[in-house]
C-alpha cells in the first residue's frame, strides 16, 4: 500500500485476511509503508524496484515441482496415472512438506518469478509500484498488489485509488488473473469487477500452451492501465446523475431481481429467499442515504451514491463465517457478482 498511508490496514483487511503462508518459518509477505493489521511480512519504506527484489522479500523465491501420485493400501504402492502433485521444491522430501494440490499431466506450472515479472515493464515506466505481495495457505495461492499512480477524482474531493491485483494458484484450481481493484477512499469500498474490455483483462488457465498464451501479457498489462481512463469517465458520469422519482427502487430491483421459485422448492424456503432479497434492497437503499461519503453535497442523491450503497453492503454489511470466506465472496464469488451487476445497471442508467 502507499507509503505512510493510514488506509492500508483497512484495504488489506478486505483483500487479504490472515491466511498468510509460512515458508521455512517465515511469513510469505512483503509490504510498503504502514504495518498491516496482522503484523506479518517484510516492510519496505519505498517500493521494491524489481520483481526479483519483491519475490525475495515476500519469501517467494522457490520453485514449484510436479511429482507422481501413488495409491497406498498399507502394503503396496501403485502409480495413479494422469495425475501429479504440485509441491514446493525447497520443501520436497522434508518433514512437513504438503502438496499444493492435484493436477493433470497437462498442467503447466507458472513459477512465482514468472508471475511477478508481468509487472516489471510498467514498474520501470514509473506508472505503477509494488505495494504488497505474498502467499496464502501453504503457498498455493500468491498475489501481487500494485498501486497505479494518479487517482481518479470523481467529483470534488471524492477520490478513487487505482490498483491492479494479480493472483495465481499452484493448486490446479486457480487461474492466473490480473484484475482492476479500484478503492473508494472515503469508505474503502473495493469496486472489484470484470469490465468488458475483451482479452485485455487477463485470465488464463494452466493447461498446455500456457507460456505461449502469456507471451504478450506484459503489453496487455499496459493496455489495462489505459482502460482506467474509461472507468474514470463512467464514475464521473455516475456522480452527475440524480436519482429522482422511482429511479432508486428500479435500480435496486435490477441489481437484486426477485428470485424465481425453483422446481420442488418449498414455500417457506422460497419466502425466505424473497425476504432476504428484499432485505438486501432495503439495506442498499439505507446506505444510499446514509452510507460513508453518501451524505456529502454533490454526492448525495446521485447514481454514484446508489452504486456505492451496494458496494458498501457487500464489503461491510454482509455476514461471513470467516475472513477467508469474505475474500472469496468479495473478490471472486457472489459478492463480486453483485458488484458487477450493480456496475452494469448503473452504466445503463447513466446512459439513459
Amino acid at each position: 500500500m502507499c507509503a505512510e498511508s493510514t488506509h492500508e490496514l483497512q484495504f488489506e483487511e478486505t483483500i487479504m485476511p490472515h491466511k498468510i503462508a509460512t515458508i521455512k518459518g517465515k511469513p510469505a509477505m512483503m509490504y510498503v509503508g504502514e504495518t498491516p493489521w496482522h503484523g506479518l511480512g517484510k516492510k519496505f519504506k519505498n517500493p521494491p524496484k524489481t520483481a526479483a527484489e519483491a519475490i525475495r522479500a515476500a519469501n517467494l523465491d522457490w520453485q514449484v515441482l510436479k511429482k507422481p501420485v501413488y495409491a497406498f493400501d498399507g502394503r503396496h504402492f501403485c502409480v495413479v496415472p494422469g495425475y501429479r502433485a504440485t509441491v514446493n521444491a525447497d520443501l520436497w522430501g522434508k518433514q512437513g512438506c504438503r502438496p499444493f494440490g492435484l493436477v493433470g499431466d497437462d498442467y503447466q506450472v507458472l513459477q512465482n518469478c514468472e508471475a511477478f515479472s508481468f509487472f516489471d515493464p510498467v514498474i520501470d515506466s514509473g506508472k505503477v509500484s509494488y505495494e504488497t505481495a505474498g502467499a496464502l495457505g501453504d503457498g498455493e495461492q500468491i498475489w501481487v498488489l500494485a498501486k497505479v499512480k494518479d487517482d481518479i477524482t470523481v467529483k470534488g474531493k471524492e477520490v478513487v485509488e487505482k490498483y491492479l491485483l494479480l493472483s495465481n494458484g499452484h493448486d490446479g484450481r486457480t487461474a492466473l488473473q490480473i484484475r482492476f481493484t479500484p478503492v473508494r477512499v472515503v469508505c474503502w469500498n473495493t469496486l472489484t469487477f470484470a469490465l468488458a474490455f475483451g482479452n485485455d483483462l487477463l485470465k488464463t488457465h494452466h493447461g498446455l500452451g500456457l507460456h505461449r498464451r502469456l507471451e504478450n501479457t506484459q503489453e496487455a498489462v499496459k493496455r489495462i492501465l489505459g482502460h482506467y481512463d474509461t472507468l474514470a469517465g463512467h464514475f464521473q458520469r455516475f456522480a452527475t446523475k440524480e436519482m429522482t422519482g422511482n429511479m432508486l427502487p428500479s435500480f435496486l430491483e435490477a441489481v437484486f431481481p426477485t428470485p424465481k421459485r425453483k422446481r420442488n422448492q418449498k414455500e417457506r424456503s422460497y419466502e425466505e429467499a424473497v425476504a432476504l432479497n428484499n432485505e438486501l434492497r432495503g439495506t442498499s437503499a439505507r446506505l444510499f442515504e446514509e452510507g460513508q461519503g453518501n451524505t456529502v453535497p454533490g454526492i448525495r442523491g446521485t447514481l454514484w451514491a446508489a452504486y456505492n450503497g451496494v458496494t458498501e453492503l457487500v464489503d461491510h454489511h454482509l455476514a461471513y463465517d470467516n475472513p477467508w470466506q469474505r475474500l472469496k465472496s468479495v473478490c471472486f464469488g457472489d459478492g463480486e457478482r453483485i458488484k458487477n451487476r450493480a456496475f452494469d445497471v448503473a452504466l445503463d442508467v447513466s446512459e439513459n
